[in-house]
């Protein structure tokens, strides 16, 4: 071991004695953030915050400036990332805490099985809500680092993280460490990090979320900040174990989040402000260094780049496609022209489709069911926003909406009964139900339904 590693490994209480490096696969760490919004960080624009170390992630590596997730709840999104499959198709369409149908299969090929199986040492840490009744193993974990139960779920520290990168030095591994800081916890209330004050007064409601800059959300929001800081500062231990060890070069890090940020008319819709992610990756001297790219890519798309990265070939069922060519700098026109989300369930019944290409949105609303305000329906402030015009998250849902995103980007004009429009409307219509009859979507075709009831 390395002085610089011992030093590491004793300043945060872990000591191991690890075997010699070795080996030629990359290294992959993948890393979620949990209810992250994709404007929440210094490198994506918030004035508000300072996360040094994810920041040094786009810095170091390839930023990805229009990224989205499958889903925006948590269940689908993560069976999304880790099988590169829309939910409808691999069947985890809700909270599959609530709704154990929807569990992911198990031995489901998922990304750290095909890992496993090409030689990898996989391990899971910190929160599990693809198939949470399931033991880990029996989806390609060789380790699960942090217990079952969901108050151990919650990353403290990185002494758990640090020691299976050292006692897997000389082999590849896949390490996936799911944070949950910025998820609020089970009476929907956010806590202050003691090492991690953060001043209401200092801060300002990000504009992309809009809402309101109302004290009581400025709290909200600080709060949300002091979990980012932790969450950031164990993010930097990991980098900085990878570095001591010498293993930096040898290492993918992907960092994403697995929805938008718990706050009405943010997560559970299909908004810019509910799938956007932020989506960062680095592998010094594999990929380009401080890259921003434009390009509209999906999360399903993780898991085919990181293992044509390894050069293993993705399993025939992936629906995602590889992005490490822009990674490397290799082009040849757009992406992709279109990315697509939904929800089926959230907490309750929640239909939604959509396509978003580079300047539009076209959301589907397959029930009237008001989208809720989860987590923060105990708030006083939450039920007085929903008086305001722009806020209707208790009131019932329309049938179609379609945004311009290139002159209204925070999508709060829908002109779906616009005349003016209605070429696009009819091109975006086409566009979603052709990807649905593609990925065999159950709701293709389905009907506007009006199940409505005051909240």
């Amino acid at each position: 071991m390395s002085w610089a590693a011992a030093v590491l490994l004793l300043s945060i209480g872990c000591h191991h004695s690890p075997p010699e490096p070795g080996g030629e696969l990359p290294n992959v760490i993948l890393i979620t953030a949990d209810d992250l919004g994709w404007r929440d960080l210094r490198s994506y624009g918030n004035p508000d915050i300072e996360t040094p170390n994810i920041d040094r992630l786009a810095d170091e590596g390839v930023k990805f400036e229009n990224a989205f997730v499958a889903a925006s709840s948590c269940s689908p999104s993560r069976a999304s990332i880790i099988t590169g499959q829309y939910p409808h198709t691999n069947g985890v369409t809700g909270l599959t805490h609530r709704y154990i149908l929807k569990a992911l299969p198990p031995d489901y090929e998922t990304l750290p099985a095909v890992l496993q199986r090409a030689g990898y040492s996989t391990a899971l840490e910190g929160k599990w809500h693809v198939a949470p009744f399931s033991p880990t193993s029996r989806y390609g974990y060789g380790e699960r680092l942090s217990g079952p139960l969901p108050h151990q779920h919650h990353i403290t520290d990185s002494c758990r993280t640090v020691e299976f990168i050292e006692r897997n030095r000389d082999r590849p591994f896949y390490l996936e460490i799911n944070y949950m800081n910025n998820h609020r916890d089970d009476f929907g209330e956010f806590h202050f990090h003691p090492d991690f004050p953060v001043d209401p007064d200092a801060v300002s409601v990000p504009d992309y979320w809009t809402l309101p800059d109302w004290p009581e959300i400025r709290l909200e929001a600080a709060k949300f900040y002091s979990q980012t800081l932790q969450m950031d500062r164990m993010i930097g231990e990991v980098l900085d174990a990878l570095d001591a060890l010498g293993l930096a070069e040898e290492t993918i890090v992907v960092f994403l989040s697995d929805n938008g940020p718990p706050f009405p008319g943010n997560k559970m819709t299909l908004y810019d402000r509910g799938t956007g992610t932020p989506l960062l990756v680095r592998w010094p001297g594999r990929i380009r260094a401080g890259a921003r790219i434009e390009d509209l890519v999906s999360s399903i798309d993780v898991m085919p780049t990181i293992l044509e990265a390894a050069g293993l070939p993705s399993p025939k069922a992936v629906q995602g496609r590889s992005f490490l060519p822009l990674l490397r700098g290799n082009r040849s026109g757009p992406f992709r022209d279109a990315v697509f989300s939904e929800m089926t369930y959230h907490v309750h019944y929640l239909p939604t489709r959509a396509v978003r290409t580079s300047e539009w949105k076209y959301i589907r609303n397959y029930s009237d069911i008001a989208v809720g305000l989860d987590q923060n329906s105990h708030m006083e402030w939450a039920h007085r926003l929903c008086d305001l015009p722009n806020q209707p998250w208790k009131s019932p849902r329309v049938h179609e909406e379609l945004y311009y995103l290139v002159r209204d980007p925070h999508e709060q004009t829908n002109l779906a009964g616009e005349a003016d429009h209605r070429s696009v409307l009819e091109s975006m219509r086409e566009r979603l139900d052709r990807h649905m009859e593609e990925t065999g979507d159950p709701y293709l075709g389905a009907p506007f339904t009006h199940d409505y009831e005051p909240m």
